[in-house]
């Protein structure tokens, strides 16, 4: 099971962007692989504040295609939708505290607290995730 943090999800959908043709390439083969691929609100949330901000994108999705794409991730056979656990509080917590996650690496302990509790893995290029005891993480760009 892979969560596809926010900053891939944007790369494999920002054409100008120099990562989108790895990005793109290796989110095509979760999506239509034999891995679970994960989402949750945080993730498409993100996706589409991001991908429909002119300051964000060079060329912004409307808000229209951005929740179009996102039904399509949906839709997929191997798409999982993550709802908090029961011990999703507990484990937020634990996780917050052990990197000290205050600010803006609060949003990194929430995805990280959601992949620990579902036993999935991160797929990220940001190494805050490093800080987070018990996670296990990818970043499909580094070859």
């Amino acid at each position: 099971m892979i969560l596809t943090d926010i900053n891939l999800l944007v790369y494999a959908y920002n054409t100008k962007d120099e990562r989108f043709p790895i990005a793109r390439e290796w989110f095509e083969e979760l999506m239509n692989g034999s891995d679970t691929a994960c989402f949750c609100w945080e993730t498409i949330n993100g996706f589409i504040r991001i991908s429909t901000n002119k300051h964000a994108m060079p060329n912004p999705f409307s808000l229209r295609e951005s929740f179009d794409i996102v039904r399509e991730w949906l839709d997929s056979e191997n798409a999982l939708f993550l709802k908090p656990s029961l011990n999703h509080f507990d484990q937020l917590r634990k996780t917050s505290s052990s990197a000290n996650a205050i600010g803006k690496l609060y949003s990194d302990a929430i995805l990280a607290a959601y992949a620990i509790s579902s036993n999935a893995t991160i797929a990220s290029t940001d190494r805050n995730f490093r800080l987070f005891d018990g996670l296990k993480l990818i970043n499909p760009l580094e070859k």
